[in-house]
């Protein structure tokens, strides 16, 4: 296989690795061996994963678990290289990673299971996108990285039983609108304090609006709505556990218009409100 892969990050806790597949044509790598338990982040692109008679469609918006041990192949379906962000795991790490996995407990101890495929919700793409986002830098606290990496792995093995079907999307959609999904999530991310509205969003893809929010339903499970309230509440829930400014600085400033509103929209995504999750 045609990559290149380079280490952004090492510690005991996982080594963080950034793959981008060269391949410019459909075709089937050699048959590549798993030494690592890894949790990877499919940031672009799509896949077939092959691991015995299994195969899984892989692409953008999912994570790929696999255990290690095992053989495999990757298969392009199409011209658009992969791009992931790969966590890999020492053996101490996993067992670690185990205890605190008692969702997954059905997929570590099954044999006949080596690699499954999650969906990535709001939540999970935001902590990526920031962990991915710090990587990049030449400077930066790695205890930082290193919490917000602990709640995203938190986050994909607390997803519940993840064997429930994934959004069915055809080998068009995969081609043509999975970038575009890619291209507003990464708006999402960086603007979710603006006034973000449904046309500025459809204007990324030159869709109109009923056709995105369709779209992008179908592809996320999420309205756009929906994916950028829960974007807003997890960056809200990171200021309030990591910093000391005022509640009410923190819900205007991840672009809530009033505490009442934040308030209300924070309890029903955490349990409990804003005091509370802070006290």
């Amino acid at each position: 296989m045609q990559a290149d892969i380079q280490i952004l990050y090492q510690s005991p806790v996982c080594t963080v690795h950034n793959f981008l597949c060269r391949c410019q044509e459909c075709s089937v790598s050699a048959k590549e061996y798993q030494e690592t338990f890894s949790i990877a982040y499919i940031r672009k692109g799509n896949f077939r994963f092959r691991v015995f008679r299994n195969e899984l469609d892989a692409y953008s918006g999912l994570f790929l678990l696999c255990k290690p041990g095992y053989e495999h192949q990757v298969a392009h379906v199409h011209n658009i290289p992969d791009q992931c962000t790969i966590f890999s795991f020492t053996p101490a790490s996993e067992g670690l990673l185990m205890e605190h996995a008692a969702n997954f407990s059905w997929f570590f101890s099954n044999p006949d299971i080596q690699s499954i495929l999650v969906k990535a919700t709001p939540e999970m793409e935001f902590l990526h996108q920031r962990i991915f986002s710090l990587l990049q830098k030449t400077r930066y606290p790695s205890l930082w990285a290193e919490q917000l990496m602990t709640a995203l792995f938190h986050l994909v093995l607390s997803a519940g039983d993840p064997r429930h079907p994934l959004p069915v999307l055809n080998d068009k959609q995969k081609r043509n609108y999975l970038p575009v999904i890619e291209k507003v999530k990464a708006f999402i991310h960086e603007n979710y304090a603006d006034n973000v509205t449904l046309p500025q969003l459809a204007a990324q893809g030159n869709m109109s609006p009923f056709h995105f929010n369709r779209l992008f339903k179908q592809i996320t499970a999420a309205t756009p709505y929906s994916y950028l309230l829960q974007v807003r509440l997890k960056q809200a829930a990171l200021q309030l556990c990591n910093t000391g400014l005022p509640v009410t600085d923190i819900a205007f400033s991840t672009g809530f218009n009033s505490l009442e509103h934040f308030s209300a929209a924070y309890k029903k995504q955490f349990g409990q409100s804003p005091s509370a999750m802070r006290s």
